[in-house]
């Protein structure tokens, strides 16, 4: 295999934490859970689990640039450093590690990268399902977005059927089938049967080929809004929420990919997106019971882009965990 899980203990938290007389933070209480009960079958008796995905073997098989193998480590820094407090139900959140390399390929070898994403999809798929059959929420941070795949198909795995998903992000990701790459995870997971319907919120025009919108069209499961819909006002997001709730129903799995967000340091980063608050808004928004919670493409090239994605991140996992603690 190209990738394989790690585990985190509370002495991992514990030095990502700057302890602060007076005060608690995130790194000095949070639980995490061994291999051995991660292995056990047992139900995991946590609402959320987080996990990382440490590679970009997906993101530079399709071309592009390196460095999502580094989000996790960023989110996880700072998300250590949040304050403990009435406002976080830290009580329903467990740390379980990260998903990370076991090969090193350089950029130039495409094949080799393709080949090393087909096997990681593997690692993640399993990762899922374990956590889905144990009764929690995954919550997935890092990596390409190569991994929806492993994220449907280990959800689908665990449910015993094909699994609905929304999507927030600039990009279809429904590229050819020619190697797996961060550019065609729902593509994979569509001809596979891992996934259902698919809603697309804050698909960008000009970055979308003809033949994909194609390919929407002759699909009745497969719906978007797209960014220029909203820059226009041709529709607000309450009409787009009750899209998504009709198509998608009442459980689906959530990916985001922060290139939908104008500047964020990402695999695909566009001068042109959603604000930062507009998506935490939508994360409160949504009205269903998630399966899942991917968070991908940040991108980590200097001190400014740790700052930057490790916080952000951390506000989303957040969001997601505080929008939904109450959802049973």
């Amino acid at each position: 295999m190209s990738t394989v899980l790690e585990f985190y203990s509370s002495k991992d938290l514990l030095h990502r934490t700057s302890v602060r007389e007076g005060e608690t933070k995130l790194g000095q209480i949070l639980p995490t859970i061994s291999e051995a009960d991660f292995n056990a079958d047992e139900p995991l008796n946590y609402r959320f689990v987080i996990v990382g995905i440490e590679e970009d073997y997906g993101v530079r098989a399709n071309l592009g640039r390196g460095g999502a193998d580094k989000a996790f480590q960023a989110f996880l820094q700072h998300f250590c450093n949040l304050q403990d407090n009435r406002f976080f139900p830290s009580h329903s959140t467990a740390i379980l590690g990260a998903v990370i390399p076991t090969q090193s390929i350089d950029d130039d070898n495409v094949e080799a990268l393709r080949e090393a994403t087909r096997a990681a999809d593997a690692t993640v798929q399993a990762v899922v399902e374990r956590i889905r059959s144990g009764g929690a929420i995954p919550i997935v941070i890092g990596g390409g977005h190569n991994n929806s795949y492993g994220c449907l198909k280990g959800a689908a795995q665990a449910h015993g059927n094909a699994v609905n998903c929304l999507n927030i992000d600039a990009h279809s990701d429904l590229r050819a089938l020619e190697g797996r790459h961060s550019g065609n995870g729902f593509s994979y997971a569509k001809k596979e049967g891992a996934l259902g319907a698919y809603f697309m919120w804050g698909l960008q025009e000009n970055y979308t080929p003809e033949y994909i919108w194609q390919y929407m069209e002759d699909h009745d499961e497969v719906e978007y809004l797209s960014y220029e819909d909203y820059l226009s006002g041709e529709e607000t997001m309450e009409a787009t929420l009750i899209r998504v709730e009709s198509l998608l129903g009442e459980r689906y799995g959530i990916e985001l990919d922060v290139d939908v967000i104008a500047q964020f340091p990402s695999s695909a980063q566009s001068s042109s997106g959603f604000t930062l608050e507009y998506v935490r808004s939508l994360l409160y928004r949504l009205d269903t019971e998630p399966l899942y919670f991917h968070l991908c493409e940040g991108l980590i090239a200097n001190p400014m882009d740790h700052a930057h994605a490790g916080r952000a991140l951390a506000l989303l996992t957040t969001d997601f965990i505080k929008a939904f603690i109450f959802e049973e």
